[in-house]
């Protein structure tokens, strides 16, 4: 029998969704043109220039804080039977990745409009966000049970997002967050990879134990007679 689905790849299957669903909407109610070249993806949630597609923009970013704020606390699953060194990195970057999830629900409480406000949590999101791809990339290379690659995957990511940070760039944004989605994918597989491959250990040795225990009556029978 397969493992319950974990917490996190449920909380990041669903914060994808979210995501895209509602950032796409936003974009249909947007009355300019949009591009990669010429706009920061936080354009769809300003009210002046998408006045009736913003606040489904601004929800959106609400919301998908507070699914990824449920992601990272479900990432205590890679802890268990660890190294400390794993444990630590995986640590390091669920406090880090609370820390993003916050500032991603931040700037959607604080629009484009507002711009020193939206500019501090913006810049906090993609600092925190980097730090804490950097923690899980580290982190998975050292776990047995999730695939290297992701590891790798994650690493480079978070070259591409420090980039963008320093660069200040619309286009190297446009790059930078669907990395860090398919990062949040690529994590909530590993989790459910971890999850039911415990899951299936834990079964054997149930079935193990149960056979000893089924096999002693008969060889008690049997010294008997």
């Amino acid at each position: 029998m397969r493992a319950k689905y974990p917490v996190t790849t449920i909380a990041g299957a669903a914060s994808i969704a979210i995501c895209v669903s509602l950032a796409g909407a936003a974009y249909v109610f947007y009355p300019w043109a949009f591009s990669p070249m010429t706009n920061w993806i936080s354009d769809l949630g300003n009210t002046w220039l998408n006045p009736r597609g913003s606040m489904l923009f601004r929800a959106d970013m609400v919301a998908v804080g507070i699914g990824l704020s449920i992601f990272f606390l479900g990432l205590r699953a890679l802890t268990h039977g660890q190294s400390l060194l794993t444990r630590i990195l995986i640590v390091m970057a669920q406090l880090s990745g609370l820390v993003a999830s916050l500032a991603l629900a931040m700037t959607g409480v604080f629009s484009e409009n507002q711009a020193s406000a939206h500019a501090l949590w913006a810049t906090v999101l993609f600092v925190s966000l980097a730090v804490t791809v950097m923690m899980l990339g580290w982190g998975v290379l050292s776990h047995p049970g999730v695939p290297t690659w992701i590891g790798y995957f994650a690493l480079a990511a978070f070259a591409v997002d420090i980039v963008s940070v320093v660069a200040r760039s619309y286009w190297l944004e446009w790059v930078a967050v669907p990395l860090l989605l398919v990062i949040v994918a690529q994590v909530s597989y590993g989790t459910l990879k971890v999850t039911r491959a415990g899951a299936g250990r834990e079964a054997g040795a149930g079935g193990e134990a149960g056979g000893g225990r089924e096999a002693s009556p008969a060889v008690a029978a049997s010294v008997e007679s």
